[in-house]
């Protein structure tokens, strides 16, 4: 998965219009799952999902220190499980587009993103459902 970084620009219908077609973000979903399920168990670790959440998710460059990020790893540790099964996998994510899309709402937005993570997926997305 490539850190490189670039702008894009969607709005909270981008994210959900991603949601919403099923086929596209299952296989993007399903995608991401591969990648971080490290030891190849079908499962989702606590340990592995905080390794790589932060690079399908983040729009930031950095990384954020661990004290900053505990609590919402909690609160998705609490509310899925120390281990996370691809359909649960798939609910994570999408809750937390859902979240993104209410926070931006239907202003656009330009922003900074990781270049294969899950908002320039859903940016790519929309360009090709408007082809």
């Amino acid at each position: 998965m490539s850190l490189r970084m670039i702008e894009a620009v969607f709005t909270s219908e981008t994210l959900i219009g991603f949601i919403s077609d099923t086929k596209s973000f299952e296989s993007v979903t399903d995608e991401y799952f591969q990648i971080l399920d490290l030891d190849r168990d079908g499962i989702i670790s606590s340990s592995e999902l905080r390794r790589g959440l932060n690079r399908i998710v983040s729009v930031e460059s950095e990384v954020a220190p661990e004290e900053e990020t505990a609590d919402v790893y909690k609160a998705i540790l609490e509310r899925f499980g120390e281990e996370i099964g691809r359909d649960q996998f798939r609910d994570l994510v999408s809750e937390i587009l859902k979240a993104m899309a209410r926070a931006f709402g239907k202003s656009p937005v330009i922003m900074v993103v990781h270049c294969d993570g899950l908002i320039m997926k859903a940016v790519r997305h929309e360009s090709k459902q408007g082809q």
